[in-house]
């Protein structure tokens, strides 16, 4: 078996392969991991060469920090915890602006999943033109309450 398909059989178990200290490391559920060890240690030294390369591919144009990581002089300096805060407030804004605007629960599960799977770099516009929108929508939300407040009804 070729090396991008083990890697692709981990990930459809829902395990993640990478490389920390030079050893290849498993992120996932544990049985998934025990299943999967058999098949990926003969070809451990394969495996880390080709995360690797794959690693520095995804990274031309970033500069390597002094502890090994990536980063793009132009943007913010973002850790794991902080893109974890960021989606998290996404979802947020996302599920409060369809519940104002009555979305069908198809298309909000389309718009989370394609905000949650997006890249990292799409983050901050995503965060910052969903908030506009449900500043909007709030302030819509408010005026038909103050006309419906205001509003003579024959019915009382």
């Amino acid at each position: 078996m070729n090396i991008p398909a083990l890697i692709e059989k981990a990930l459809a178990a829902g395990v993640q392969l990478y490389v920390r200290n030079g050893k290849v490391k498993m992120r996932g559920p544990v049985e998934a991991q025990e299943a999967l060890r058999p098949a990926l240690a003969p070809h451990r030294d394969e495996i880390r060469a080709y995360l690797l390369a794959a690693e520095q591919q995804e990274c031309d144009g970033a500069l390597q920090s002094e502890d090994g990581g990536f980063y793009l002089p132009w943007g913010p300096y973002l850790t794991a915890d902080n893109i974890r805060v960021l989606r998290v407030e996404l979802v947020w804004i996302i599920e409060h602006l369809a519940d104002l605007e009555a979305w069908p629960e198809e298309h909000r599960e389309d718009v989370l999943t394609r905000a949650i799977r997006g890249p990292v770099s799409d983050l901050l516009p995503n965060i910052a033109h969903f908030k506009e929108r449900l500043t909007e929508a709030n302030a819509e939300a408010a005026a038909r309450d103050a006309a419906d407040k205001r509003t003579w009804r024959f019915d009382r």
